[in-house]
């Protein structure tokens, strides 16, 4: 498992230029989470991507992103479940502080993992 921090974010706080534009959940067999991001020019170098889950409030990070990676003030990325791996629950991908993960700079809607979407 994981390693989890208690989160007790506000959302949104000041949103510094980094902002969640789409999202997928793809659940089923091989499940992993699509995500598209827009920054500005002073938006920081690297943040993660993390799963927030919503009932007890815990934090697993899933990846380390580089923010301009992709140039046009915008970017995009994949990842598995193997952050929450046995942990099914209510979460939200949340793009966080590289260096604080309660400050966060936006978050998906919420959606459901069920035991059934992961791999074992």
């Amino acid at each position: 498992m994981a390693p989890t921090v208690p989160s007790e974010s506000n959302v949104k706080r000041g949103n510094d230029g980094i902002s969640l534009t789409k999202y997928e959940y793809k659940p089923g067999k091989h499940s992993y989470v699509k995500y598209w991001w827009s920054y500005k020019d002073k938006s920081p170098e690297k943040f993660l991507i993390v799963f927030f889950e919503v009932r007890y409030k815990y934090v697993y990070v899933a990846k380390k992103e580089w923010t301009k990676k992709y140039g046009d003030y915008k970017g995009h990325g994949k990842t598995d479940l193997d952050a929450i791996r046995g942990e099914p629950g209510k979460y939200v991908i949340r793009i966080v502080s590289y260096d604080d993960h309660d400050y966060v700079y936006d978050e998906s809607k919420p959606f459901w993992v069920k035991e059934k979407d992961y791999d074992y």
